[in-house]
């Protein structure tokens, strides 16, 4: 009856774990059967879990390399396929670089060269095009960009890959000039379709036909004597305090293709 209640359950449990841990300390051959059966009860248990741990982390670490390695491969088709694009679109012949470099000045620039990917229509309020040089071959904005025939604009925004050249003929276009045979100086200012030359000294000599070419700039972007067009007519008179050529571009915009950005060696 004693050994039925709770208090008779819990000494007979105190008494059997007192038993057994004396016999383990002697190694007793009933504490190793109870080991050895809870092992070999659990080993195939622990076994498959630590085969499926080593399957797991084998297959994630497998994942991850090829992941990685398919990651280098789309980069690498990536890239190729990008240089493949600019070889294609950017080559231009030999004799339209000996063209470019011999219209470029003497010292101090390089030439890199570029093909016009897109060009604004006479509607367009901005008179632009697109090249397919940009920052990553030295382009930078305020540069001037010219054909064998003389200047066709200016560097206007750039990206790594293509830059945007704001015509001489834009509206927004002002630049310093002068007329090539006299020296005088002026202001060239485009109109949208054609520019006009404006003379500092309406007393200074100018008449049609004459060269208008660059002043040039102190800090180098834009160099000297780039021709720019010719004079077509004259308007106003010294006593009207102002004379102003209307010019003919030097290069025509509706077919310019191939053409050079000029970066000056040093930086200005």
């Amino acid at each position: 009856m004693g050994w039925r209640s709770p208090r008779g359950a819990l000494v007979a449990c105190l008494a059997i774990a007192l038993l057994l841990l004396l016999a383990d300390q002697r190694g007793a051959a009933p504490t190793q059967a109870l080991r050895a059966a809870a092992g070999a009860a659990a080993g195939p248990s622990e076994r498959a879990l630590a085969w499926a741990r080593t399957a797991v982390t084998e297959r994630v670490g497998a994942a991850a390399d090829e992941r990685a390695r398919i990651a280098e491969l789309e980069q690498q088709l990536a890239q190729a396929r990008a240089a493949a694009a600019a070889a294609a679109a950017g080559t231009i012949s030999a004799t339209a670089a000996r063209e470019l470099a011999a219209a470029a000045p003497a010292q101090g620039y390089r030439t890199v060269p570029a093909r016009v990917v897109a060009l604004s229509t006479p509607q367009d309020q901005v008179r632009s095009a697109t090249i397919d040089a940009g920052s990553r071959d030295g382009a930078a904005a305020g540069l001037a960009v010219l054909a064998p025939e003389g200047l066709v604009g200016l560097v206007d925004s750039v990206a790594p890959g293509v830059a945007t050249v704001r015509l001489v003929i834009d509206p927004a276009t002002a630049l310093a000039s002068r007329v090539a045979s006299s020296g005088e100086v002026g202001v060239l200012r485009g109109t949208g379709q054609s520019s006009t030359f404006t003379l500092i000294d309406p007393l200074g000599r100018m008449a049609v036909g004459d060269l208008i070419v660059t002043l040039g700039t102190p800090d180098g972007r834009i160099p000297a004597d780039l021709p720019v067009g010719r004079v077509t007519a004259i308007t106003g008179s010294a006593a009207d305090l102002t004379r102003s050529a209307e010019v003919t571009p030097a290069v025509d915009d509706s077919t310019v293709d191939r053409l050079g950005v000029l970066v000056p060696e040093a930086a200005p």
